[in-house]
């Protein structure tokens, strides 16, 4: 069946007009921002005024002030900030803030001038992140005489090719009208017009956290969690900017925070974001899905954040996800371990995990996620399910090294701890528990 992937963050930092670049290359250079030239009389003073009026209406929930300022003959911008709004305000927001450090004004015609980047955050309760990193989200504003005469998006199609990265606006409350429902403290599902049943997943949900979460333990993990369905295929594929995952049947989002200057951290998750594509389950039940991807969700925060070749293997991340899948479910553990020996019987196995560039690619997939949850379940059998759940997040904390992971001296290490077996042994072990079919 289609997979369901643990979707990587694919924010990176600023937008148009001299930004600042972080990520690779080094340490971010340090500047000095300083408003004694900003005078009351510019566009980017007078918007900023504007911006903290909106955020507090939003927080209030005053809906009046948030469109206040905003070009009321233009239908299509009121309309769109009306959605944004009633979507949001089902939320339950801890905070909601603009930067304008990076933003660049340029004139338009007829008197109206441009300012962008403009970065927004929009932080929930079910997020986190140490100090004031939180989630956010880029747009440039268009204004005339006080009045905001238009708001772009900024999105992973429109940004321009100098600009770098930006963290993207493409939320569904973007887009689409939704339907929020709370579950208890911790977890909030949102359906859009195709999801007419929304509160039939409220108990499953809460359900499958409350096993993942009794997994997880104490370990590091978010306040809350955000879960988004769709049986619109369409949806599906354009939900956060991601439309080549049209048959997986769900992903989580991980989100880098920004700090209060709208600079971008790339070492912080500040929240998780999943979505469940009920169109690929059909009238089966989508419990697996929801475990798989609260399992990421849960365990996000605490993996290190950086992606590809330069982040923790895929092989552990979707492994350990497939295999909390098995807990308590009998009839999936066997369905996995027929996977295991036909991929085996095909000659996929090479006797490592697959590496990070090789995991989702090919026809093996589905071997490659059964495969990635036999650590795990070999680590259990051996040493219980708690040294499972230890050696994962020991395991999400390091780079990966391809396939040859088993063989860092911080794996030995590792075995050693959690196992209390060297890589070698265990790698042995684990090439038998394979070849015998799990």
């Amino acid at each position: 069946m289609p997979e369901a992937k643990g979707m990587w963050s694919r924010r990176s930092v600023l937008v148009a007009g001299g930004l600042l670049v972080a990520g690779c290359g080094g340490p971010p250079r340090p500047f000095i921002q300083s408003e004694d030239y900003d005078t009351g009389a510019s566009g980017k003073q007078r918007l900023r005024k504007i911006l903290e009026r909106r955020a507090a209406a939003l927080m209030s929930g005053d809906e009046s002030a948030y469109l206040a300022d905003l070009d009321d003959s233009d239908d299509e911008l009121m309309r769109y900030e009306k959605l944004v709004f009633a979507n949001l305000r089902q939320f339950e927001l801890a905070e909601v803030r603009h930067s304008t450090a990076y933003t660049t004004e340029r004139p338009g015609s007829g008197g109206e001038i441009s300012l962008g980047p403009i970065v927004r955050v929009v932080k929930l309760t079910a997020d986190a992140g140490p100090g004031d990193i939180a989630p956010a989200e880029s747009f440039v504003y268009r204004m005339k005489d006080d009045v905001i005469t238009g708001i772009t998006r900024v999105t992973l199609k429109n940004r321009p090719a100098q600009s770098g990265s930006a963290p993207a606006a493409e939320a569904p409350w973007h887009t689409d009208r939704l339907k929020v429902v709370q579950v208890g403290e911790k977890v909030w599902l949102a359906g859009d017009r195709s999801v007419t049943d929304l509160d039939r997943y409220a108990a499953v949900t809460e359900r499958e956290l409350g096993i993942i979460e009794r997994l997880w333990g104490d370990r590091l993990t978010y306040p809350g969690h955000v879960l988004f369905f769709t049986r619109d295929a369409g949806n599906f594929r354009q939900w956060f900017g991601s439309p080549g995952i049209a048959n997986a049947l769900g992903v989580q989002y991980r989100e880098l925070g920004v700090g209060r200057n709208g600079k971008l951290h790339q070492g912080e998750y500040a929240a998780s974001r999943i979505v469940v594509n009920l169109s690929g389950h059909g009238d089966a039940d989508p419990a697996s899905t929801i475990r798989h991807e609260l399992t990421h969700a849960v365990s996000a925060r605490a993996t290190m954040a950086n992606v590809g070749e330069l982040g923790p293997p895929t092989w552990a991340i979707e492994g350990f996800a497939r295999y909390t899948e098995t807990v308590g479910d009998a009839a999936r553990a066997a369905e996995i371990r027929s996977q295991v020996v036909a991929g085996v019987r095909g000659g996929l196995f090479r006797g490592t995990p697959p590496s990070n560039e090789d995991f989702y690619g090919g026809d093996g997939i589905h071997f490659n996620y059964a495969l990635g949850s036999t650590v795990f379940s070999l680590a259990e059998r051996l040493k219980g399910r708690d040294a499972a759940v230890e050696l994962y997040a020991r395991v999400i904390e390091r780079v990966s090294s391809g396939a040859s992971f088993f063989e860092l001296p911080i794996f030995d290490r590792m075995a050693r701890d959690v196992l209390g077996l060297s890589a070698a042994a265990f790698r042995s072990r684990w090439n038998q528990y394979v070849r015998n079919g799990a």
